[in-house]
């Protein structure tokens, strides 16, 4: 039985620069084809990320500080699904940096409460202009609608899995508003 961590295998180490035309059988799955397409779009963001002096999840650390305010450690990193020890290293870099602070929970001493900084903010700004710059990436051969048109499914599609962590419908920042009339079944025409 081929399961999804066996695509996963492939996506990382099959290397399409070769010019070698896959199998039809894996170009025709679809989810074969969006693990690879994640794997591209995920090395795009990771060398933005780099040339910030941030990791993917030091990234996601500080956007969720950004916008859901101090929080404790353990609750960033159940939103974010990153392992709980995992997260430490993160954090530790973070706080290294001065981008974010760290202090331990006056009610409960066990929790670590995570600030952002105004450092942290500040680079946090600067990484997010540069992300939306960069953001077609792996998807530049598409056009904005295209773009929008994937999201909008992709979205739908994580949204039916985890309602709790999607909104689905939602547009991204700065495209238009979708009027009632043109969304079907969630996905945006």
């Amino acid at each position: 039985m081929i399961g999804i961590a066996r695509y996963i295998c492939y996506a990382r180490t099959v290397d399409d620069s070769e010019g070698l035309l896959l199998p039809a059988a894996l170009r025709n799955r679809t989810s074969f084809v969006l693990i690879k397409l994640a794997a591209l779009a995920r090395q795009h963001c990771a060398g933005q990320l780099a040339a910030a002096g941030l990791s993917q999840h030091q990234h996601a650390i500080l956007c969720c500080l950004d916008e859901y305010g101090r929080a404790c450690q353990k609750d960033v990193a159940a939103r974010l699904g990153i392992d709980g020890g995992d997260v430490v290293a993160f954090v530790d870099g973070l706080q290294q940096a001065g981008l974010i602070t760290r202090e331990r929970d006056e009610r409960d001493r066990r929790r670590q409460i995570l600030d952002l900084t105004a450092s942290g903010r500040r680079l946090l700004g600067r990484v997010e202009r540069l992300m939306d710059a960069a953001e077609p990436g792996a998807l530049g051969a598409l056009t904005e609608e295209q773009r929008a048109l994937l999201h909008a499914c992709a979205t739908e599609a994580l949204a039916a899995d985890a309602p709790q962590s999607w909104v689905p419908g939602e547009r991204v920042a700065g495209a238009e508003p979708v009027a009632a009339s043109e969304r079907v079944a969630g996905v945006t025409l």
